[in-house]
């Protein structure tokens, strides 16, 4: 598994059977990222700007196999209700790259289609990106983990049957 290569992006696409603004409130609520992520358990609002508005800032807690966890601030980069969300890993001197993840909510039969994406805008270094891809070989493609983000939002707004 570590031979396979890097992606720098990646999107999946999924319709969920919910209008748009229902489906933003969700996933810009960033404190409910545990109900769905693989990877991020948890994420708490940072004093300063608005929550989930452009500028606020959080910090993300990740825990992968291994028992491996750690945290990232991440400042929103979008914020346009019933349409986009997105935000930035911040780099630090310890983890100094920066990914961009972004949902974008179009009407569709159904309900909203959400595109959840991925871009790589400042790769981590040649030896700390070795050691990633040995430790969170997932890492490599995060398009299964997205998808299984997707399936779950989907789930929260599936009607049950009286």
């Amino acid at each position: 598994m570590t031979s396979r290569p890097w992606l720098t992006s990646g999107s999946v696409e999924l319709v969920v059977a919910a209008p748009a603004d229902a489906v933003y409130a969700v996933v810009a609520d960033v404190t409910r990222i545990g109900e769905r992520s693989p990877e991020c358990h948890s994420a708490v609002w940072l004093p300063g700007a608005a929550a989930g508005e452009v500028g606020s800032v959080f910090v993300g807690s990740n825990r992968a196999q291994w028992a491996t966890s750690w945290s990232r601030r991440c400042e929103v980069l979008v914020a346009d209700p019933g349409r986009a969300f997105a935000f930035r890993t911040m780099p630090t001197a310890l983890i100094p790259d920066s990914t961009t993840w972004r949902y974008d909510l179009e009407p569709a039969d159904g309900g909203t289609r959400v595109t959840h994406s991925y871009t790589i805008t400042k790769p981590l270094p040649r030896p700390l990106k070795a050691f990633t891809g040995a430790l969170l070989p997932q890492h490599r493609d995060m398009r299964p983990q997205m998808q299984a983000n997707l399936a779950v939002l989907r789930a929260q707004f599936a009607v049950t049957p009286a």
